[in-house]
């Protein structure tokens, strides 16, 4: 009976545990975006997206299709964006945000292909972007 009891706990735990970890149902919807900065500069509007979609796990709108994962578990939350090119799948890792009808996603940005430096990375350990080689999309849920 002591055992049946200790594996209930243990099974309970674990779920509550992963629903934590994985809240990308909560991200779900169309998202009008309010800003977009890149390595502390405001990207004009003019040319970039003005909605985005995360739908059953997807997130479209913005360059290529990609596959989200996420943990809440981490802070600030970590969330892996990945997308196919010529057959092979690469994961952006970023952090997110989630307040009410807020999204905020920060992500590093890959270097230009002339520049010569090789792409890190590196997750983001804030929101702050300036004087970084990483891009802050600030999102709002559509109505």
């Amino acid at each position: 009976m002591r055992t049946a009891c200790g594996l209930l706990l243990l099974l309970a735990s674990t779920v509550g545990a992963d629903d934590k970890k994985d809240e990308s149902k909560k991200l779900e919807g169309t998202w009008e975006v309010v800003a977009l900065v890149a390595a502390g500069k405001e990207i004009p509007k003019e040319g970039s997206p003005k909605k985005l979609t995360i739908k059953e796990g997807k997130f479209t709108g913005f360059g290529p299709e990609m596959r989200l994962t996420t943990d809440a578990t981490k802070t600030p939350k970590w969330l892996g964006m990945t997308f196919a090119r010529d057959g092979k799948d690469f994961t952006v890792n970023a952090i997110y945000e989630l307040s009410g009808d807020e999204l905020k996603i920060c992500l590093p940005m890959a270097p230009s292909k002339d520049s010569g430096k090789t792409f890190e990375n590196k997750r983001p350990e804030g929101f702050d972007t300036k004087d970084k080689a990483e891009m802050f999309i600030h999102l709002r849920r559509a109505k």
